[in-house]
């Protein structure tokens, strides 16, 4: 099985059934397969074949959802453009890939055709919407003009699927290589575990559909079930969509989370239809946690996984969401939940042998839906699977029951005076205090302890509060080495476009001429 058997196969079942509906088109089953057999055909009719690279950088929109399909059918390798990238950034990557050609919003397609000299691979610029710039194609010209027909394309297991690039944290970006494989791997683990798909099911999209939300529309598709796309999360937009379209589904990180759940206007809206909501990307902390689920009920599923390993590797279901159990049951909440049908997660030590319960270590996974390799990448892909496990850089601990519990990642441990300070458990003192609507926790450079614990905190509106306030807060609950030396005050904290909070751009001023990111 592959993408294009998914597609086809959710056209037949389901052939006048609306599936995809953005904010300004609806398209039923047998549409979605027209649209993209038509794209997939295009490429091939330019002269590109299977196995070459397509680089997209679109906003979430109907035409998203449908490149990432007709690339797919045409057994081509979808390669993700971060929005937020500047123009040498994705000539890095593009040149890196090998992309031959590019869809880009109108926003984008200018920059994009800016830089197509340089990319020695690339022939091609695809424009969605607008007017083209010269020398760029337009994009529903080319679906005008291309065979509905299914594509002469034999696609296998061990084909690319996606070429997925890290942000960089590291050095320069890596391409993470998704064959068909793993696609469809973390397609049945996303059916078989935790979110009961029916045919009258509506998932909500806010989050860039590139990256780990893309996950969702497939497993939607062959039930019969709905996809809405939006261009972004807007929390106005999402509550009158939830009303409009009588959303069960939503797809959401923490910070999301946290802006819903601080809209003055979200006890206007009817949103009765919400059976699950399905968060991830980054760890919540727990006292927002237990206002979500006093406030949405019990709806909520946490899956944990990453760019290497694809989603889910764990869950944590709406069965482990709750307020009233043990002591024992209560603590799960902070857990990323335990491994899915199809992946075995373990803890690994800095020797490689694998940890018993309790202990804390690395996060280790083995699976078909994790990454091949790193692309053109020998050594970091070494580096990565040593001992036969996909190494994570998380780092963690797993209870007796299996519960994966996530303390940090290994690069935003913070070291002073010799302890270890995991900045999530700092975080999650911090959005306990009534006055804090979001925070982040990174170490700074001390001549005497090496590092010190800095805390960057947005507070609600209206509410007000000082950094000794703050850090007297953090005193009461924590181990005095693990509580903030000073505080940042922002309006918001910086985040990507699947809004996970980037520490590092918090953390980079404070570093700038070090050799080094840790003392």
């Amino acid at each position: 099985m592959n993408g294009k058997d998914i597609l086809r196969k959710t056209a037949m079942l389901f052939p006048g059934r609306e599936i995809l509906v953005s904010p300004d088109k609806r398209l039923t089953a047998g549409e979605v397969l027209d649209r993209s057999f038509r794209i997939a055909n295009a490429f091939l009719k330019l002269g590109m074949k299977k196995g070459d690279k397509v680089g997209v950088l679109l906003k979430n929109s109907h035409q998203s959802v449908e490149s990432f399909c007709g690339i797919m059918c045409a057994g081509m390798a979808r390669v993700p453009l971060n929005m937020r990238n500047s123009a040498r950034e994705h000539l890095y990557i593009l040149n890196n890939s090998e992309t031959k050609a590019v869809i880009a919003g109108e926003e984008y397609a200018g920059m994009i055709d800016s830089i197509r000299s340089e990319v020695e691979t690339l022939e091609h610029v695809i424009c969605v919407t607008g007017t083209p710039p010269k020398g760029v194609l337009n994009y529903e010209e080319l679906i005008a003009k291309a065979s509905p027909d299914e594509p002469d394309v034999q696609i296998n297991d061990d084909d690319i699927f996606r070429l997925s690039y890290t942000s960089g944290t590291t050095g320069v970006p890596k391409g993470v290589v998704q064959h068909n494989r793993a696609a469809m791997t973390s397609f049945y683990n996303v059916l078989l575990d935790g979110l009961d798909i029916q045919k009258d099911d509506v998932v909500a999209l806010t989050s860039p559909v590139t990256h780990a939300s893309g996950a969702m529309i497939l497993p939607h598709f062959i039930r019969g079930a709905k996809v809405v796309i939006l261009p972004g999360f807007d929390s106005k937009q999402l509550l009158e969509t939830v009303e409009k379209e009588r959303v069960t589904t939503l797809y959401l990180v923490p910070t999301t989370i946290v802006m819903l759940l601080n809209d003055p206007s979200l006890k206007k809206y009817d949103l009765s239809s919400i059976k699950s909501i399905r968060y991830g990307a980054s760890p919540i902390a727990l006292e927002v946690l237990k206002q979500a689920i006093e406030t949405f009920g019990n709806v909520f599923l946490q899956g944990y996984g990453l760019t290497e390993g694809s989603m889910p590797l764990t869950l944590l279901t709406k069965e482990d969401h709750i307020m009233d159990g043990s002591e024992k049951k209560l603590k799960r909440l902070k857990s990323v939940g335990r491994e899915v049908t199809v992946a075995k997660v373990r803890i690994m030590g800095d020797d490689g042998a694998l940890l018993p319960p309790g202990e804390i270590g690395e996060i280790v996974a083995q699976s078909d839906q994790i990454m091949r390799e790193y692309w053109k990448n020998p050594e970091a892909t070494a580096e990565s699977f040593q001992g036969g496990w996909l190494h994570t850089r998380d780092m963690g601990y797993m209870d007796e029951d299996g519960y994966v519990f996530l303390m940090d990642r290994q690069g935003d441990m913070v070291v002073s005076g010799g302890f270890n300070v995991y900045p999530k458990e700092v975080e999650d003192v911090l959005y306990r205090h009534p006055a804090v609507l979001e925070a982040a926790v990174f170490g700074v450079p001390d001549p005497k302890w090496g590092e010190t614990v800095k805390a960057a905190v947005a507070l609600k509106q209206d509410r007000t509060a000082t950094e000794d306030e703050i850090i007297e807060f953090c005193k009461q609950h924590l181990a005095g080495y693990k509580k903030p030396t000073s505080v940042d005050f922002v309006d918001a904290l910086p985040k990507n476009d699947n809004g996970k909070i980037l520490r590092k751009d918090l953390k980079a001023p404070y570093w700038a001429g070090q050799e080094r990111q840790i003392n």
